[in-house]
């Protein structure tokens, strides 16, 4: 029987000792597919559509939402300077925000009235998202473009 505990011992010091761990984590993936266009961004929008298209321009909003991403990245100069453009908006609208008050005494200034400085700010809100969706789209196609690309 000492044998025998002695055996199961050394079985469980063994178990003990042999720690694998976690099996280390595959990289992802590259993405299967990517948005074609920021379309998707306008359910997301805080300010109603037909105010935001009012304010910014019905042409320049729906262009924005409907222009191939493809189109924007090359008339961007390519992926990193599209990506370096999109968080530099994506830094000054948070920016703007950050410092509302300012902003809104800014306008008070101007004659601007709060219903106009309330769609401004809302209007900046989605900005941000605008051009947060357009960097990760880009980053999408990047990765899914890098996935694609051959190993040298």
């Amino acid at each position: 029987m000492g044998t025998r505990l002695a055996g199961l011992l050394l079985l469980a010091l063994l178990a003990a000792c042999t720690t694998a761990g976690p099996a280390p984590v595959p990289p992802p993936a590259p993405p299967q597919s990517c948005p074609e266009n920021l379309s998707a961004v306008k359910a997301k929008l805080v300010t109603p559509y037909d105010q935001l298209a009012g304010f910014i321009g019905p042409e320049e909003l729906e262009n924005t939402l409907t222009k191939p991403i493809d189109e924007m990245i090359a008339h961007g100069g390519g992926f990193e300077p599209s990506i370096a453009s999109g968080e530099k908006y994506v830094q000054e609208y948070n920016t703007i925000l950050a410092d509302e008050g300012g902003t809104r005494a800014e306008y008070k200034a101007m004659g601007k009235d709060d219903a106009w400085i309330d769609l401004y700010l809302s209007s900046v809100r989605d900005g941000i998202t605008i051009n947060q969706s357009f960097v990760d789209a880009v980053r999408c196609k990047q990765a899914l473009a890098q996935g694609q690309a051959p190993q040298s």
